[in-house]
């Protein structure tokens, strides 16, 4: 099913909601068989059923979806006493039988994030369930978030990894959610994961921590409404999730350098006198944010994104032909003056045309027209993935500028993080690249950026030979790409030999991450796991191999520590670890590494990135530590 065509249809059709049912084996409510009245979605939330419609059955193990038409037969079949479902059954109103076939069509998924759904389902539920016709209406109008969740889930479920990318669902939650009371855990909880191995693919990701880039969005909300309405400060604190009002003005004045009053005054006073003003405030405010762990802790004590004044193309538009229209009047003056047209001057003006070549590149987000050879590139979150082609771009985020492996990156600015979209319009860019996670994190999102300039969403591979060559092809820059790879692909070669005498083809290794509270075990992805397992071809243990690299384990305790170290260790310990390193220790010399003393000290901060530039010199460093230890 073509499902852009669908959800078109969604949103032209006439929706109604005509009921929404709850049922459960163990109550003994669910439906034995009967004939659909309405098309209809079943959300499973418990359990597991072999659910038959019109003759097709389904194995709908929780959390699962499944659609189903007007005058389908259904049977339910529930596969034990914990299964529950909601049964929610509406009418489309179409103008043309063919649009009115697309609610018929059967379709089911397992979604990504199934609290976020059973959590509205519950709340349409209880409205549904009451007497008045304000709740009813009021279930009503839920109904379409609904929709619109199951539809943005099913289009991440349809990409090709069939996984969703869990830091941009939960930015997606925190945009849809921040009123509410938010902890680490609970966030966790909705994806099931750790709240640390969440924080860890945040801060890898896009830098920051799930609880601070809450903050942020909150305080952001704040802006808009301070400046777009007329709301008393109290109400505007209370709108994004803090009743407090005097810990919020503290918490606003600490991340934008003034009080929310003042900020008021002056962001209307500056649109009031300056008129041009006015178009670079409605991309995004500019004042940096910061975090201390008081502010976090805040959000334990219970405590969507969509810009209110966004940069419109007409505005945009209208901007550039006045500025087109100014420089051809002074272009055709110099040429009425007499003044004849230079060699060095036509020469330029065949490079900027063919610079301003463009192709169709398609990514993450659809289709994009792109400069063929892009000259100033705006990155957020890849770096060294450009250097190893040739390319310095012109603006990236501290999270990637921070990488101590880079080398020197003063002629690069930094846009900050979130990025700021009124550093990104100044550098002039003719390409920006971003992942996911941060076209979410950036204020009006993917659509935003492409006012600027063309915009692609990349896959996150983290994979210094996927990246070199996917970015070989955005930069035109394949000769560059190829000729990398085959170095670095030499250089594997030659290391494998340099280690052979060294290592035994039975010892195993692993890598071990101890940090203030926590302890994680890596797989083959960073932290050195990549050239460990990857391209040195050095064994994991089984526990590794199964768990991590194989599985979803991430964080562990330090009992268990013994099961997972093998003849050889990697330790990375982060600064504020050295109490936790000292407990640690003593089960890690019961382990086969600790008791030979292979253990490999290496520097947290230059293991965290995957880009080409860091994993070769990785690669260095490791080899060295693995030669020098063994002799």
């Amino acid at each position: 099913m073509d499902w852009e065509v669908h959800i078109e249809r969604w949103s032209r059709a006439a929706i109604r909601l005509l009921d929404i049912r709850e049922y459960s084996a163990e109550k003994g409510t669910l439906p034995d068989r009967y004939v659909t009245p309405a098309s209809f979605f079943i959300i499973t939330t418990h359990g597991e059923a072999r659910v038959s419609l019109s003759g097709t059955v389904y194995q709908a193990r929780s959390p699962h979806i499944l659609h189903g038409g007007k005058e389908s037969e259904l049977g339910m079949a529930p596969l034990g006493s914990d299964y529950a479902c909601y049964i929610i059954l509406y009418r489309a109103d179409c103008d043309s039988p063919e649009e009115e076939e697309s609610f018929r069509m059967p379709y089911a998924f397992h979604p990504g994030a199934s609290l976020v759904l059973q959590e509205k389902c519950l709340a349409m539920h209880r409205l549904w369930q009451q007497t008045t016709s304000l709740e009813k209406l009021q279930a009503q109008s839920a109904f379409l978030p609904l929709v619109h969740e199951i539809m943005r889930q099913l289009c991440m479920s349809a990409k090709e990894n069939g996984r969703p990318n869990l830091v941009t669902e939960a930015i997606h939650y925190i945009h849809e959610h921040y009123r509410k009371p938010i902890t680490a855990e609970e966030l966790a909880g909705i994806y099931g994961c750790s709240a640390s191995y969440l924080s860890r693919l945040f801060k890898s990701q896009i830098g920051v921590g799930p609880i601070e880039y809450l903050i942020h969005a909150r305080i952001r909300k704040a802006k808009q409404f301070l400046v777009h309405s007329e709301a008393r400060i109290q109400e505007v604190a209370g709108s994004v999730g803090y009743a407090d009002v005097y810990y919020f003005s503290r918490l606003f004045k600490k991340h934008t350098g003034c009080s929310p009053l003042q900020y008021r005054e002056e962001r209307r006073q500056a649109v009031q006198n300056n008129p041009l003003r006015l178009l670079k405030s409605s991309i995004v405010s500019s004042e940096p944010y910061s975090h201390n762990e008081n502010e976090i802790c805040y959000q334990w004590m219970g405590e969507g994104e969509t810009s209110m004044f966004r940069f419109s193309r007409p505005t945009f538009g209208a901007m550039m032909l006045l500025c087109t229209t100014l420089l051809l009047s002074a272009c055709q003056a110099n040429n009425n003056s007499g003044a004849p047209s230079s060699p060095s001057a036509s020469a330029g003006a065949t490079a900027a045309s063919e610079t301003a070549e463009t192709r169709t590149y398609k990514h993450l987000k659809g289709e994009t027209e792109i400069p063929v050879q892009p000259q100033r590139v705006v990155s957020l979150f890849h770096l060294g993935e450009l250097m190893a082609v040739g390319v310095r771009p012109v603006g990236a985020t501290p999270h990637i500028l921070d990488n101590p492996l880079i080398g020197d990156t003063s002629d690069i600015t930094n846009i900050g993080n979130p990025p700021d979209l009124e550093k990104i319009l100044l550098l002039e860019p003719d390409l920006i690249v971003t992942t996911e996670p941060f076209a979410e994190v950036v204020e009006g999102g993917h659509e935003a950026l492409s006012q600027i300039a063309p915009t692609i969403v990349v896959e996150q591979y983290n994979d210094p030979i996927k990246d070199v060559e996917m970015f070989g092809d955005i930069l035109g820059k394949q000769e560059e790409a190829k000729r990398w790879n085959e170095a670095f692909a030499a250089k594997i070669v030659q290391y494998k030999e340099k280690i052979s005498p060294v290592i035994g083809t039975d010892e195993t290794f692993s890598i071990l991450n101890v940090r203030p509270g926590s302890i994680f075990i890596y797989g083959d992805t960073n932290m050195g796991g990549n050239i460990i397992y990857k391209y040195l071809g050095l064994k994991p243990t089984e526990k590794v191999k199964k768990d991590v690299i194989d599985g979803e384990t991430w964080d562990i305790s330090m009992e268990v520590i013994p099961e997972f170290v093998g003849d050889r260790l990697l330790l990375a310990v982060n600064d504020g670890a050295e109490e936790d390193m000292k407990r640690v220790d003593k089960f890690i010399q019961n382990t086969p590494a600790g008791k030979a003393g292979h253990i490999y000290p290496i520097d947290f901060d230059e293991f965290l990135f995957s880009d080409p530039i860091s994993v070769e010199q990785q690669l260095d460093i490791m080899v060295d530590l693995l030669v020098e230890g063994s002799q």
